[in-house]
């Protein structure tokens, strides 16, 4: 999890690079309340817990700071006006003392689909860290199967309507989803999801009159197709050992893929994946672990990519179909990635990804660095 607290800080420091030239003129702060159901996805919330009881429902609160773009660059009229910024999120479920008492420290993206003077129908999404889980302990906790680790994954959807009350005061309302897992850096990780309505209340320090009106729309350039090459490395523990989490093993694959724009903010296109998985073929006995030959660990799979763009920030997602599997050709055996992508200059971008396998079940961690050629 140290890699993950290092993404966390530099997406601090990313949003802080995003606000420099904007923060003493855009900034906002605001206060998001959530309560909703705990869906259950695995036998421990179900009921089969200390209680004998499901856990069926949690209450939630962000407390963050953001910057409103301006339209001072192309991309914030391609994105009708987005924000940005930091939360922390604040959690609190029925049982506590097997699940502990969640936070989170995100970074989030939103913007309006479509606006009008008084009202906007919104979209939002967030990545981050989260930690003061209370993880699966054989002796301790031996019921929480669904939280292996401390520290998880945090991945957020909203999906609200935001109503302009004055100049300065907005009050946003929707529904938000909400995902927490390690990606098989620990066992168990069956993972916790929520889904829940929300409302909070934003205060901007300039108005949003202001804002809309202060600088003319730039001039628009055209994106262009880019081909994208990027080196992929995770890691995973080993689930099948007596002792839990005593073994890990590695994932190191070359992705190429070709994405094209369409006429808004999003881009799509192919990608393909070949790499060696360690975690092919093993044989546990015991707390021993022994590899497969690198033949049988050899994977090679091809996927349609989605990407939503936002300046330099991307939120990217694949669905794909392995071809080459354990050293022999398979079909029907689908996997499954999604993260986001930060583009550091005109060719260099690196990522971070959840991949999962079977629509179900996480597989890794992954971490790239790539290169993007343009046509253009």
């Amino acid at each position: 999890m140290k890699k993950t607290i290092i993404l966390v800080i530099a997406l601090g420091t990313l949003t802080g690079a995003y606000g420099q030239k904007e923060r003493n003129f855009s900034l906002f702060l605001e206060n998001v309340f959530s309560q909703g159901d705990v869906l259950q996805t695995n036998d421990f919330v179900r009921g089969m817990n200390q209680k004998g009881i499901p856990i069926s429902d949690f209450t939630a609160s962000d407390t963050r700071i953001g910057w409103q773009t301006r339209g001072t660059q192309q991309w914030h009229h391609l994105h009708n006006l987005p924000y940005y910024g930091m939360g922390f999120y604040n959690s609190l479920f029925s049982h506590k003392e097997e699940i502990g008492h969640p936070t989170a420290l995100y970074f989030f993206f939103g913007g309006p689909i479509s606006s009008k003077q008084k009202y906007s129908f919104d979209y939002e999404f967030g990545f981050g860290l989260s930690s003061n889980w209370k993880p699966y302990d054989e002796i301790e906790n031996p019921f929480n199967l669904a939280i292996g680790s401390y520290m998880n994954a945090f991945i957020d959807l909203k999906m609200g309507f935001s109503w302009y009350l004055g100049k300065k005061f907005t009050l946003n309302a929707g529904l938000r989803a909400t995902h927490f897992s390690n990606g098989a850096l620990r066992h168990p990780n069956s993972g916790i999801n929520l889904a829940a309505p929300f409302v909070g209340l934003r205060y901007d320090f300039v108005s949003r009159e202001d804002l809309a009106n202060s600088v003319p729309r730039p001039k628009h350039d055209k994106p262009t197709p880019e081909f994208n090459i990027s080196i992929v490395l995770g890691e995973r523990s080993v689930k099948e050992t007596k002792t839990p989490n005593i073994k890990k093993v590695s994932l190191k694959s070359l992705s190429v893929g070709y994405l094209k724009p369409t006429q808004g903010v999003f881009r799509y296109g192919l990608g393909f994946d070949v790499g060696l998985d360690e975690n092919r073929g093993i044989t546990v006995s015991g707390d021993s672990v022994v590899l497969a030959p690198q033949k049988e660990q050899l994977f090679l799979g091809v996927a349609p990519i989605g990407q939503f763009r936002a300046n330099r920030l991307a939120l990217q997602a694949a669905v794909g179909c392995e071809v080459l599997s354990e050293g022999k050709l398979v079909k029907n055996q689908f996997y499954q990635r999604i993260g986001i992508r930060y583009y550091l200059s005109k060719h260099l971008f690196a990522g971070i990804a959840i991949k999962a396998t079977n629509f179900s079940k996480a597989d890794y961690i992954e971490w790239s660095l790539g290169f993007r050629a343009r046509n253009g």
